[in-house]
């Protein structure tokens, strides 16, 4: 506990309940919307159809990509899974040893590696934010991310919350000197999604910028290996060093090959915005679209906030991987992990009226219901 510093705190607890309560009012919603709301399809539930109707309050965490994670859990690497990294169903597997249903052993386990996680992000978050903001700032910001409305998908069995406190906590670790731990962290955020080896070029920014010797800091060479480590497996496996890339253009026809620019992707949508009628999948569309303006305009915004310049790096190009195929699509998503973006919004935010700050608040926190619901319903989301 003193190597990592996380007394608990009024304010640790606090975050920990905030954390509880998030989690109960998302357990309500996926109870209600099995009554209220009609299941959209039988293609993606989690584990299938009637392992989806049997384990109602189980197995909708584990719809869409959920259900790749836990084959690849329990069978390997099969046709076209190689898209999903593979440590968030490493830490995992080994649920399966279970005597009980393998797919609802894995499941299981998946939801216990996620609530662990996110919670402990929350924590090593706030002790980064403490580190450059006030407490109130720092609160903010997890307080954003929580009410965010696609934060559902950190009760998933998605990466989201394993890659978050990857993250954040190899950020506190560096900023806090304990560079091996650090590098190691690293190492397992780029084994957990691609855009992790982006810590090891913002360690290299923090080293120019504040003249950290080189010699110091050798560890976070480890977090390129992690990537590294994936991409020869891919070449000896399936002879594709680039297939977590590659099979995204298979398996998602809204991505192109090669570079596409943000003002491309804008134009796109703004086409589909005249010619589709409104519908469900029309508001996602909507969604995509708002969260895509907004996370590319807030690290231009953070520069005159005076953000540290690697949280900038970190920010603008998490992004531009995600969106660099041209779309906007699961961006909502992919947008959760990059915590800069949330200190400049709550940045943004704390300038405003109270009244509004909390519309923006209540606004957020019915599409989170909303769009919670939609997901355990088998609707796509994000």
């Amino acid at each position: 506990m003193r190597l990592l510093n996380l007394k608990l705190s009024p304010k640790i607890v606090s975050i920990i309940c905030l954390f509880i309560i998030w989690k109960f009012v998302l357990f309500i919603v996926s109870v209600a919307s099995y009554e209220l709301l009609p299941l959209y399809s039988t293609h993606l539930l989690g584990g299938g159809f009637n392992y989806y109707l049997t384990n109602f309050y189980l197995l909708p965490w584990a719809n869409f990509d959920g259900e790749h994670f836990i084959a690849i859990a329990q069978f390997g690497y099969q046709q076209y899974t190689q898209a999903f990294f593979p440590f968030y169903p490493l830490t995992f597997t080994a649920a399966k040893i279970i005597p009980a249903d393998p797919l609802l052993s894995l499941a299981i386990g998946g939801l216990v590696i996620s609530s662990i996680s996110f919670p402990a992000a929350l924590v090593f978050l706030y002790k980064l934010l403490l580190l450059d903001y006030t407490e109130n700032i720092s609160l903010g910001v997890i307080f954003l991310l929580i009410i965010f409305p696609t934060s559902f998908y950190f009760n998933a069995i998605y990466s989201e919350s394993l890659f978050l406190f990857l993250i954040v906590s190899s950020f506190y670790f560096f900023r806090t000197k304990k560079y091996f731990l650090a590098g190691l962290l690293g190492f397992f955020a780029s084994l957990t999604r691609v855009f992790g080896v982006l810590l090891f070029f913002s360690y290299l920014l923090e080293m120019y910028q504040y003249k950290i010797p080189l010699k110091k800091v050798l560890w976070i060479f480890l977090i390129p290996l992690g990537l590294l480590t994936y991409m020869f497996y891919l070449y000896f496996s399936v002879g594709d060093f680039l297939a977590f890339y590659t099979l995204q253009l298979i398996v998602g026809e809204q991505h192109q090959k090669g570079i596409v620019l943000t003002p491309q992707v804008i134009y796109r949508y703004i086409r589909i915005f005249l010619t589709s009628p409104w519908s469900q999948t029309f508001s996602t569309t909507v969604l995509e679209f708002v969260t895509g303006i907004l996370f590319f305009v807030l690290p231009l915004i953070g520069i005159f906030k005076k953000i540290r310049y690697s949280y900038l790096f970190f920010a603008f190009f998490g992004y531009f991987l995600t969106t660099v195929q041209g779309s906007f699509s699961s961006l909502p998503r992919y947008v959760l992990v990059l915590f800069p973006s949330f200190i400049i919004l709550a940045l943004m935010i704390k300038t405003l009226p109270k009244p509004i700050i909390y519309i923006l608040a209540i606004a957020s926190f019915i599409l989170l219901v909303i769009e919670t619901a939609f997901f355990v319903r088998g609707y796509w989301v994000a």
